[in-house]
């Protein structure tokens, strides 16, 4: 878990591992909807892509394929989910919990967060916890999430 809410009833949990390296898919398309940053939009983000792209092996649909422990409502986060993950168990997180979620370290992760039909927010997994604008293209890291 990595963020909580009404007294741990609620919240967010990440995968114990990378699903994958994978595109975020559709370069050169405006996903409708896709564009939320905030806590608690990444699954919608999700749904968005999954209705928008229909491209095999890409990003959105890797996170909603993950299963584990009998949980496959898992999605790609938001950007600010991300940025709560990198601050609670990635490498800005206090110890013991600094990077508690075995991050690659000065490594990109997508979020579901897209700027526009080619760039899409991702937050780096590193001592400064960037996020930056990077093209649909490019193969990053991906961490699916679910909520509880």
């Amino acid at each position: 878990m990595f963020y909580v809410t009404d007294g741990g009833i609620h919240g967010l949990e990440a995968a114990p591992v990378d699903q994958s390296r994978a595109p975020w898919g559709c370069d050169g398309t405006a996903i409708t909807g896709a564009d939320s940053h905030t806590v608690g939009s990444g699954a919608q983000n999700t749904l968005d892509i999954l209705a928008g792209c229909n491209e095999a092996g890409i990003a959105a649909k890797v996170a909603d394929d993950y299963t584990l422990n009998g949980y496959s409502d898992w999605f790609l986060p938001s950007i600010d989910e991300l940025t709560f993950m990198w601050a609670n168990i990635g490498q800005g997180a206090a110890a013991p919990l600094t990077n508690a979620g075995g991050f690659v370290a000065n490594f990109a992760y997508w979020s579901s967060s897209e700027i526009s039909s080619n760039y899409v927010w991702v937050q780096y997994f590193n001592q400064n916890g960037n996020t930056v604008i990077l093209g649909k293209f490019n193969n990053n890291g991906v961490r699916a999430i679910r909520a509880f």
